[in-house]
This record gives C-alpha cells, structure tokens and sequence, in this order.
C-alpha cells in the first residue's frame, strides 16, 4: 500500500499527477513512542543547566577559628565556612550539567518516518512540480506560498 500525494503547480492548480510515498518510507500506526521520546530529548538537549551554589569550599573568608575549643560554653566551631551557619556554604545544592542524551539511531529513524507519516496523513504535504521564480526574492516566494494556500511556518 502506498500514500498518494497530489502534485500542484507554482500557481496552486492541480497538475493531474500524483506521487505515491512507499510504506517501507513510513511507520504507519507506530512509532508515537519514539516521536515523544526524541521531543524530550530535544527539550532535554535545550536546557541551559546554569543552576549553582557554592559549596563550603568556594564561599569567601572563614580563615581563622571563630572562637576557642574549650571554656566558651558554646558548640564547637572551625569556619564561618560551615552550612550551618549564615552565610556559610550549600551542602547538597545545584550545580551547572549538561541534561542532554542521545537515543539510538533506529528509534531516530522510527519517529522522523512516524513524523512525516501523520503529515502526510493530515495532509500537509505539498509536492510542487517545477518551482519557477521571476526572481530569487522573497516577496515573489511568499505570493506562490499564498496561491498553494501555505501559512504560517513551512519547510
């Protein structure tokens, strides 16, 4: 079985042909796991991963021993270092990562088939038959997207 795409012309009209997209092209009922799994991936690859603290070791001053060991009364100390205290370091806190990680090569393949297969099936797709431009500028482009009735984003 093979999907069936119309062919139009630069100026929106049906050309009368058609052009047929083989299934061994196309995950036909499958493959929406691997589509969610590779928006994810790429949500995840976007993520800046700039959060951090600093640590009892990066926070400024604490040379010296605050008070004495013995004869104070109070609790022992070493740093005006320690997390416990104000102003002391973060014990667990964030620190900048990379969030990113690939998924495997077939599972890629899988959703981009998937992907394209519910284009096709929403019918999104347009083939062109022989795109011919007065002049390589923009504003003549976006007038034949206008007569094909293409709007807003389009690859």
């Amino acid at each position: 079985m093979a999907t069936t795409i119309p062919v139009k012309t630069s100026s929106g009209a049906d050309s009368g042909a058609s052009y047929d997209i083989q299934d061994t092209w196309l995950e036909r009922g499958r493959g929406e796991q691997a589509v969610k799994d590779s928006v994810v991936a790429f949500h995840a690859r976007m993520r800046s991963g700039t959060a951090s603290t600093k640590t009892r070791g990066m926070v400024a001053g604490g040379g010296a021993k605050p008070w004495r060991q013995k004869g104070t009364g109070r609790a022992r100390a070493g740093t005006k270092k320690s997390p416990l205290w104000r102003g002391g370091g973060i014990t667990f806190g964030p620190h900048p990562r990379d969030y990113s990680y690939s998924i495997p090569k077939k599972m890629r393949s899988r959703a981009l088939r998937s992907a394209l297969f519910a284009k096709f099936r929403d019918g999104q797709v347009v083939v062109i038959d022989g795109l011919k431009l007065e002049a390589p500028k923009t504003k003549v482009f976006s007038g034949v997207l206008r007569k094909l009735g293409i709007t807003g984003r389009c690859l």
